[in-house]
């Protein structure tokens, strides 16, 4: 008997908000493999910011159509494989989809899918030690170069790449303030983090309490966040500001197939405009995926980090196969922090 693959498969073109409608569960056997292939049981999958593109556009990956299996990217152990590059029992990386099995091919393009280095929880290798980490630390390297004393302000700092940021910002010896939902969030930056300000994003007096939280000029901007937050941020930067944009969560939830992305600039004021082109502030984008020929590098530094105990990686899980649609509907819950995870049972073995 064929061994069962449960499947959430993007069911229902998205035109409102995302819902439970959009997604429906299909099984089938799992895939049969040809040469140069393995079969890999995913274990644990990926909830990011990024998924809500995947129907209204490209990004990182190819856009979802209707009766795609629904794209993510997840942790999964070898069980099959017809070409010795890839061993039963190893850990991948890869973008597996929601569904129980995915085949890995020997010529898949290797920033999408990587052998997963031994030794590391499976939450720290899809986050800190994946494209989480990647995002954060590439950013601070390549695109930030922070220098002690600059003032730095991160956007999103307590979900999973604002955390990181926030955290390495600090030890390059910045003044770090982050922003984030509610006092509680704000209370956990500043106790568990410990960055030298928090502004709550959704205080009426958010410009307010940035600027008295920044009495001199920003140097450095974080943001994957776009909006009202950055509508606050830029005007206290100036020349020589570096702005890592890596991301625009405030629009991904009007996001629609067809509709035209909404630009990085589109929440700016036309003085704000002119203040950027006064300043020569211009966002920085970075795609991860350019750096991978780097990813072992910035693994080992960060997983030095973490050992030492100078950087927390903090995720939240939710168990079970059933609430993968859940998950990213509600997107862990108001008082999710850092990063995003779901596991699937790896016992699940049924036969079709």
């Amino acid at each position: 008997m064929a061994t069962l693959n449960r499947r959430w498969i993007y069911a229902r073109m998205l035109e409102g908000q995302l819902s439970a409608s959009n997604f429906e569960r299909r099984d089938e056997p799992a895939p049969q493999l040809r040469q140069g292939q393995a079969l890999v049981r995913v274990r644990l999958v990926s909830i990011d910011p990024a998924n809500r593109l995947y129907f209204a556009m490209q990004a990182y990956r190819p856009q979802l159509a209707p009766d795609d299996v629904m794209a993510g990217f997840g942790i999964g152990e070898v069980v099959e494989s017809t070409d010795p590059r890839f061993r039963p029992g190893d850990l991948w990386h890869g973008d597996f989809g929601w569904q129980d099995y995915a085949v890995i091919n020997s010529y898949d393009r290797h920033e999408y899918w990587h052998r997963c280095s031994e030794g590391y929880k499976e939450s720290d290798l899809i986050g800190v030690l994946g494209i989480t980490g990647m995002t954060a630390w590439f950013g601070v390297e390549e695109v930030l170069r922070p220098q002690a004393g600059e003032t730095a302000v991160v956007a999103g700092a307590t979900g999973a790449c604002g955390s990181l940021i926030a955290q390495l910002l600090k030890l390059k010896g910045c003044r770090v303030i982050g922003i984030g939902g509610g006092p509680e969030k704000c209370r956990w930056l500043l106790d568990e983090l410990g960055l030298d300000a928090a502004v709550d994003y959704r205080a009426p007096d958010m410009a307010a309490a940035l600027h008295a939280a920044c009495p001199s000029r920003v140097q450095l901007y974080s943001d994957a966040v776009g909006g009202d937050v950055s509508r606050a941020v830029l005007p206290l930067m100036g020349r020589g500001g570096r702005w890592y944009h890596f991301g625009n969560l405030s629009a991904y939830g009007d996001a629609r197939p067809g509709a035209p992305a909404e630009r990085h600039d589109s929440f700016m004021s036309d003085e704000l405009r002119a203040h950027c082109r006064q300043e020569g502030l211009k966002p920085r984008f970075l795609l991860v995926f350019d750096h991978y020929c780097r990813r072992l590098e910035a693994e080992a530094q960060l997983a030095r980090l973490l050992q030492d105990g100078r950087l927390v990686a903090p995720s939240t899980e939710i168990a079970g196969f059933e609430g993968l649609p859940g998950a990213l509907i509600g997107a862990g819950g108001p008082g999710k922090i850092g990063k995003l995870n779901v596991r699937i049972s790896s016992d699940h073995a049924a036969s079709a």
